[in-house]
């Protein structure tokens, strides 16, 4: 997912901001006695009350990055273990058109260190730094991407962890027999297009893979660049598509938004996914981005009003990235289809409490 700190923000996003809370939240009153209060009152004053669903789709962000190395084989590991409905994770091309499981479109000295050159007197070489769709395969699986992180002190480190290819993801599951679906991100920059592959590469390069391993029908495309969705349904009208979008991606001329037209909808987001024709709409659940309940600024973007009003349309709704229990207990409360969180444990807790139906755990053989 985007990281809203990443991006800085102009005017008309600060203002779009509350557009979408507005939007989101109806003209509900918040009360002065402190998030949680208001959090709570909100959702009590509904006049729109969902039905829980059920079978709430579980997905580890990034295979659960606040337990293990984000994107490690280790990390899915661990999710397939736990049990979880979904594996989430990221798509990076290569110079050489292979599809990695990375996030981000350079090679960061945070999370990565150096071993040594692919090649003698590689001219490349250090490639910590590098933009990964500059560097071949060959060059990326020298990589050791082990690093702790601070904001995941928790997280288990993957001693020596290199970089993996999409394949790979696929022959983990059919290894553990997991029934289980891919949410998969093609992660172009649009508004910096020298740094990435283009969509229809992304495309091609993850569904011809899906395809090879026999598991499209089990892939969901995802993507903030809207130009994707419509060619993944054009490569397989059968796939589904999720729209990505915050507040910094949701804007009047936006690059990310392909065909959509920002006023031919009156800057309503849902009816721009409708009318992009993707499955699943994925909000960042809550501006600003990383709010809970117990912040007195928490403003949720998938209330129960936005809940119904994409159900009503057609469309599922799977918020990113939720990690605080409370925070996921109300985002279920409002009716959502899925929740994206780097805590794959507290969410199946929260769903074990919550009575409803837990993945199937897939532990290696």
């Amino acid at each position: 997912m985007r990281l809203v700190g990443k991006y800085t923000k102009s005017a008309s996003a600060l203002v779009l901001s509350g557009a979408l809370v507005l939007t989101a939240c109806g003209t509900s009153q918040e009360s002065d006695k402190g998030a949680s209060s208001s959090s709570a009152a909100a959702t009590k004053e509904s006049a729109v009350v969902n039905p829980v669903v059920k079978h709430l789709d579980m997905q580890a962000h990034r295979g659960g990055r606040g337990e293990h190395t984000e994107e490690s084989l280790t990390a899915f590991e661990h999710a397939l273990s736990l049990g979880v409905s979904t594996l989430e994770f990221d798509i990076v091309m290569s110079k050489d058109g292979v599809p990695v499981v990375w996030h981000d479109p350079d090679v960061q000295e945070e999370k990565c260190r150096d071993t040594e050159p692919a090649t003698p007197n590689d001219p490349q070489f250090p490639y910590v730094g590098k933009l990964l769709h500059d560097l071949t395969w060959d060059q990326l699986s020298t990589l050791r991407c082990d690093k702790k992180l601070d904001k995941f002190p928790n997280a288990e480190p993957a001693k020596d962890n290199q970089m993996i290819r999409l394949e790979r993801v696929f022959q983990l599951t059919q290894e553990r027999g997991a029934d289980v679906m891919y949410n998969i991100e093609t992660k172009i920059e649009a508004d910096h297009p020298e740094k990435s592959a283009s969509p229809q590469e992304f495309v091609d390069a993850i569904l011809n893979a899906s395809d090879k391993a026999g598991v499209t029908d089990k892939v969901m495309l995802q993507s903030f660049d809207w130009r994707s969705l419509p060619l993944a349904k054009k490569h397989n009208p059968k796939i589904r598509t999720v729209a990505l979008y915050d507040e910094t991606t949701w804007l009047e001329g936006s690059p990310w938004l392909g065909d959509i037209d920002y006023k031919s909808v009156n800057g309503d987001a849902l009816e721009a996914v409708k009318k992009l024709g993707a499955d699943i709409v994925s909000p960042g659940y809550a501006v600003p981005y990383g709010k809970t309940v117990a912040d007195a600024d928490y403003k949720p973007v998938t209330t129960p009003e936005y809940v119904k009003k994409a159900h009503d349309l057609g469309l599922k709704v799977v918020p990113w990235t939720v990690n605080d229990k409370a925070t996921m207990k109300s985002q279920i409360e409002a009716g959502i289809d899925g929740i994206i969180t780097d805590y794959p444990t507290t969410l199946r807790e929260l769903a074990e409490e919550m009575k409803l139906d837990l993945p199937a755990k897939y532990p290696a053989k």
